[in-house]
């Protein structure tokens, strides 16, 4: 490289191959070199999952993200003491979407497997977030190529399963909207002037209010928790930005107008039960959302995870546990020296014409405590249950299948006929038409012989 460039400085040579072309042009060509070693090795194991998602970039474009997932094993050419078989993930590239429906989308998937040369036919695998055009039961991707290949078993992706959970609640109801524009609402009120900043930090110390992040809901009890330890101080900083006599002018008034609006919202006692509901749920769900995005998390761990989120769900979906978070939320009031008491709607209720003289009258909730129970409370609670369920018995229809897999150690206490059941069962789902991946016998036999030689904490891949 240094006798090129000597040359070409010495103008001995004037084709240098230096321009930008050329350089992207090697670039393609490595990148190409190392996409057909990674396609060589995904054939070699033949069997492959994929995992896609989606984004819009910069130019307002929707692309696609490629990730492959295949079993590896040591070749005879590198075999050694060390390699051990392992699971390997690649990513493949981004395709670019004309259009986000399911049937689009699982349209661009099978192009992309056939101009890499892996059959669909060896998908057992499909990983996407919980989006409907992606896990949709009728016309979803995951539906159209289950209809093609029913041995490409889709899964939700537990690391986003609790993401969207969260996204669902938080839309349920108008309630649970309101709360979090509300929580924005101080944040970019508080950013907007380096006074008003200084005046929030000069009251809160220790914690500063945070922005709302559209893609991590769970990351939400970060902006939450500053207005739940130290509601109090915030509520101080927006009265002292009211009472500045310094503020002076059109922007200054509305700035003033605008703390007193932000400080009478934070303090009712609807926010405050509202702030405690959620503070609860997401601190909850923060703790398992990052058990379920470690490495070594398998299905078995996810099942087990979004198993504890719903019983600590349900748990809360009783009256005793409502009237214990009115006390929570009764203490922040008492801090804030404002009454422990729903306001009363002033909303009017339009009386809906009857279509036969039969109906009965519709009785509305005028109770404020009871109504904000049933509309928020309650419809938060029973949401989020509801997609927590879901995901859950998704997985659990993949476990029954493959979880016997997941404990080879515990087969040796088990009946022989119990593990040929198990193993019927996975020759069963691993078949189509007159094609299947295992023998159930084989599999039976070679089990009974293994389980007495593994470790009892032996993982699938030990195994």
């Amino acid at each position: 490289m240094d006798e090129h460039l000597r040359r070409i400085k010495d103008e001995e040579m004037h084709v240098h191959y230096l321009g930008k072309g050329i350089q992207n042009e090697l670039i393609q060509l490595l990148s190409n070199a190392i996409k057909q070693k990674i396609l060589t090795s995904a054939r070699a194991a033949k069997y492959f999952s994929i995992i896609l998602d989606c984004t819009p970039d910069a130019g307002h474009v929707e692309q696609m993200t490629m990730i492959i997932w295949f079993v590896d094993r040591p070749t005879s050419e590198t075999e050694n003491e060390t390699e051990s078989v392992c699971i390997k993930e690649h990513f493949l590239g981004f395709v670019s979407l004309m259009e986000t429906t399911g049937a689009g989308m699982t349209e661009t998937i099978l192009h992309q497997l056939e101009e890499m040369s892996l059959p669909i036919e060896n998908l057992r695998g499909q990983g996407y977030d919980n989006g409907s055009n992606m896990k949709g039961k009728e016309n979803g991707v995951q539906q159209i190529i289950l209809d093609i290949n029913p041995r490409a078993f889709f899964i939700p992706c537990s690391a986003h399963s609790l993401n969207v959970v969260v996204s669902d609640a938080a839309k349920c109801c108008l309630e649970a909207t309101a709360f979090f524009d509300l929580v924005q609402r101080v944040y970019v009120y508080s950013s907007a002037s380096t006074r008003r900043w200084e005046v929030l930090t000069h009251h809160v110390s220790n914690l500063t209010v945070k922005p709302l992040s559209e893609t991590r809901w769970e990351s939400r009890i970060d902006a939450l928790k500053p207005l739940c330890y130290q509601l109090g101080d915030i509520y101080d900083a927006l009265l002292e930005i009211y009472d500045d006599t310094t503020l002076t002018g059109s922007s200054g008034n509305m700035s003033q107008v605008d703390a007193k609006d932000l400080a009478k919202a934070i303090s009712s006692f609807k926010f405050l039960v509202s702030l405690v509901v959620w503070y609860d749920i997401l601190f909850e769900i923060n703790m398992i959302s990052k058990q379920l995005q470690a490495k070594e998390c398998d299905i078995s761990d996810a099942i087990n995870q979004l198993g504890e989120i719903k019983k600590f769900l349900v748990g809360h979906r009783i009256d005793t546990d409502f009237e214990k978070t009115l006390v929570d939320a009764g203490e922040l009031a008492e801090e804030l020296d404002v009454l422990a008491l729903f306001e009363p709607d002033t909303i009017c209720i339009r009386k809906k014409r009857k279509q036969f003289t039969y109906e009965a009258d519709d009785k509305p909730i005028y109770n404020p405590k009871e109504k904000f129970k049933v509309n928020f409370y309650f419809a938060v609670i029973n949401t989020t249950v509801h997609s927590v369920e879901e995901r859950l018995t998704l997985m659990q229809q993949i476990s029954s299948v493959f979880g016997f897999l997941y404990d080879v150690y515990s087969l040796q206490n088990t009946r022989p006929k119990q593990i040929m059941e198990h193993c019927l069962n996975l020759e069963q789902a691993l078949q189509h038409g007159e094609s299947k991946d295992i023998d159930a016998f084989d599999l039976c036999n070679e089990l009974q012989a293994i389980t007495r030689r593994v470790q009892k904490t032996a993982s699938p891949q030990d195994v």
